[in-house]
């Protein structure tokens, strides 16, 4: 009977838009003004100082539970450079270029040539964003890294991951030269990491979870977007001629992937992309892709929730003892978004009926390059009270859906297990 209530819930738990909450109502604004942030899921981290609230008095930091995305990378499919680069190719022996569109695709080719073989690879920033990472950790909690405390970490196997995995314990080793520090990665990682891997064995099963809206991505696309060959005209004589039979959508998917993904290039290597699309069109293609990404991610909440389980565990076995240190999980961009919707940080999980609005609460920036989400422990100086926990969502405090915190950002440690046992509730069948 219980199984039979979540499924009969679930859509309405899925579908409540309502309330204030933290809802960006600006945020198509708050984009405009922002290249990176229009970047998605190419944002790069964002490392000015963030607010912190004192811990309560008479509470001390000494564990801190982690995911991080990987940092900045080339792009994690071809397609990106291939996709204009084939278009490009055939309008060159056409004739069909512009001006600006023969310089991007004189620089284009160029770039891949030099670089066709490291799609996917972590870029020197995305190893220097994990170097930075830690520092701000133990400047923040020092006593959670001194002497005594262990740091565990983990990683998804794709190389990426598993090199900034390696910067972070670098880094760590470096600065806190107390701690012991082991790293790892197998099979029996993944369920920590990547659990929403094809081949996991471990893989949890749920109730089927419907996507709510019944507009595709490329239609979206196409009623978003529908002066898409104004963009073709900055590059081809002929934008007809050089779509051909290829479809918009995925031409222009792999369009926002290079022009997003720049900035995560080394400085020597890039080059202007800056003319494909203007701040509005770019602006708008973050909002296409956004709503894609939703639709791709929504279905890993269930697979993602072990890694909830796997928190709520490993926190349980430190709590046991108090040992200090920290709990690190390396991975990727779509689990920490099904994260996001699992934990329903700040209202993350939130759907509205219109899908023009998902945008309010949904957001792709959320999980740039290098993004982080940290729960941190507080014990007790004295015994007899509830260890309180903080949620950090790339360095900035964040709340646990409409859990009731004990006292500003914190809160009672059996309260949150107790909710994100509930969470996982809905995404999993036990």
């Amino acid at each position: 009977m219980k199984q039979i209530t979540i499924l009969i819930l679930l859509p309405v738990l899925l579908l409540c838009g309502l309330g204030a909450g933290a809802q960006r109502t600006g945020v198509r604004d708050e984009v405009r003004g922002d290249w990176n942030k229009s970047s998605g899921l190419d944002c790069v981290y964002d490392f000015s100082e963030k607010a912190a609230t004192p811990a309560p008095k008479g509470y001390e930091a000494f564990y801190i539970s982690h995911y991080g995305r990987h940092g900045s990378r080339y792009a994690y499919t071809a397609k990106a450079y291939t996709v204009p680069l084939e278009m490009m190719k055939e309008g060159a022996a056409k004739g069909n270029l512009t001006p600006y569109g023969e310089e991007l695709f004189a620089n284009l080719e160029a770039f891949w040539k030099a670089h066709e073989h490291e799609v996917g690879d972590l870029t020197p920033l995305g190893w220097e964003q994990h170097q930075r990472i830690p520092e701000q950790m133990v400047k923040a909690f020092p006593k959670v890294f001194g002497k005594g405390s262990r740091i565990d970490a983990c990683s998804s196997a794709a190389v990426r991951s598993i090199m900034s995995m390696a910067s972070e314990v670098s880094a760590f080793s470096r600065i806190a030269p107390k701690a012991q520090i082991f790293a790892h990665q197998g099979v029996l990682d993944i369920q920590a990491t990547r659990p929403n891997l094809g081949p996991n064995p471990f893989r949890y099963k749920g109730p089927t979870l419907a996507f709510p809206y019944g507009e595709s991505s490329a239609n979206f696309f196409l009623r978003r977007m529908p002066h898409y060959k104004d963009v073709l005209a900055r590059l081809f004589k002929d934008p007809d001629a050089a779509l051909v039979a290829r479809n918009p959508y995925d031409v222009f998917f792999n369009l926002y992937m290079l022009v997003g993904g720049m900035n995560s290039l080394p400085e020597e290597v890039r080059f202007d992309v800056k003319g494909i699309f203007s701040v509005e069109e770019f602006a708008t293609m973050w909002e296409v892709d956004n709503y894609e990404r939703f639709r791709e991610y929504l279905k890993y909440r269930t697979s993602c929730s072990s890694i909830i389980d796997d928190v709520v565990a490993k926190a349980d076995a430190r709590l046991a003892t108090l040992e200090r240190g920290a709990d690190l999980r390396f991975g990727h961009d779509h689990v920490v978004m099904a994260l996001l919707m699992i934990l329903d940080l700040d209202d993350f999980a939130r759907v509205p009926e219109d899908p023009d609005e998902l945008v309010y609460w949904f957001q792709t920036f959320r999980s740039p390059m290098a993004a982080n989400i940290q729960l941190v422990f507080y014990a007790p100086k004295k015994a007899g009270k509830d260890v309180l926990v903080k949620v950090l969502l790339n360095g900035e405090e964040a709340r646990l859906g409409a859990l009731p915190a004990e006292q500003g950002p914190y809160y009672r440690w059996p309260a949150v297990r107790d909710y994100l046992n509930q969470r996982t509730g809905l995404f999993v069948t036990r």
